[in-house]
């Protein structure tokens, strides 16, 4: 009897061993690489390790540390680490290849971004696909600026994407009438506008450190315009007009009456002092002569 429970756990033990039997190192490294596709060098690192998910009753799941490099683009490339996963659907199964997860990353090579670089990319992604910037372009009526102030400020994800600060400020339409039907209600609409700080995420594009993404976060409004309908029926917003025309330091549907601006043309504002009111043209002024009179004077002599 007990032999036969020595002999028993020997085979246990066979087939235990044999279901543990992990890809080979070279295995692994041919699945990371075809799942990858821009690797050109990696290595595993550390030991298997197994887990189970929720389900099972046995370990599904082997994982094993592979560091890896990119091939260069421009230069330019990535120092990538992540987990190989494999996984089995029973215990006397051989491992199956699942995932490449990278756990974090780094870009080498990449030449030093400056704030107007940064800048132009934003500007420009806008101006391209304006829903990687505004999710509701289609409320946005003016964009000021997009500002980037401490280029030294940053942080990088797994992904390896680059995140900068950055300050968005814009006009956005609102209404708070639409959609009311009481009679006499007043027509409650206009602009609020924003500087909205904001993050930048710049990814290795084509080769090169590009603005991809920007996210804008909550700031209140800094200053609320109402205008009556027919001003605001007039709004164009970034849903059915190029950025082009809705971008700039002066923002046309928040300034004063362009008529009431004092010029700023110098020879005008001469012209317009030397012209006389509507008063002085139509009744020229006239010089009255008036008549002195005086005795005569008479010389008496002897005295």
């Amino acid at each position: 009897m007990k032999i036969f429970n020595i002999f028993s756990l020997v085979v246990w033990f066979h087939f235990v061993t044999l279901g543990q039997s992990f890809p080979t190192d070279s295995k692994v490294l041919q699945d990371v690489k075809k799942y990858h596709g821009k690797i050109a060098n990696a290595e595993v690192q550390n030991d298997w390790k197994l887990e189970r998910e929720s389900g099972y009753n046995f370990s599904n799941m082997a994982k094993r540390v592979v560091s890896a490099s990119t091939i260069k683009e421009n230069g330019i490339s990535k120092k990538i680490i992540g987990l190989a996963i494999y996984t089995r659907g029973g215990t006397g199964e051989s491992w199956n290849f699942s995932r490449y997860f990278v756990t974090g990353s780094e870009v080498i090579g990449t030449p030093a971004l400056t704030a107007d670089v940064l800048r132009n990319q934003a500007i420009e992604l806008l101006r391209q696909d304006k829903i990687k910037v505004f999710v509701d372009f289609q409320n946005i009526a003016w964009v000021y600026d997009i500002t980037f102030i401490d280029v030294d400020d940053h942080r990088t994800d797994r992904t390896g994407d680059v995140i900068y600060k950055c300050f968005v400020e814009y006009e956005r339409i609102f209404n708070d009438s639409e959609g009311i039907t009481l009679p006499n209600y007043p027509f409650e609409a206009g602009l609020r506008r924003f500087k909205s700080p904001s993050e930048a995420y710049v990814r290795l594009v084509d080769g090169q450190m590009k603005v991809a993404v920007i996210t804008i976060g909550f700031a209140d409004a800094l200053d609320k315009k109402m205008m009556s309908r027919k001003e605001f029926e007039k709004i164009r917003t970034l849903k059915d007009t190029p950025l082009d025309e809705l971008i700039g330091a002066v923002c046309p549907y928040t300034s004063i009456n362009q008529n009431e601006k004092p010029s700023s043309d110098p020879s005008i504002s001469k012209q317009s002092k030397s012209v006389p009111t509507n008063s002085d043209a139509t009744e020229p002024k006239t010089e009255k002569k008036t008549k002195k009179f005086a005795l005569p004077k008479i010389k008496i002599s002897g005295i």
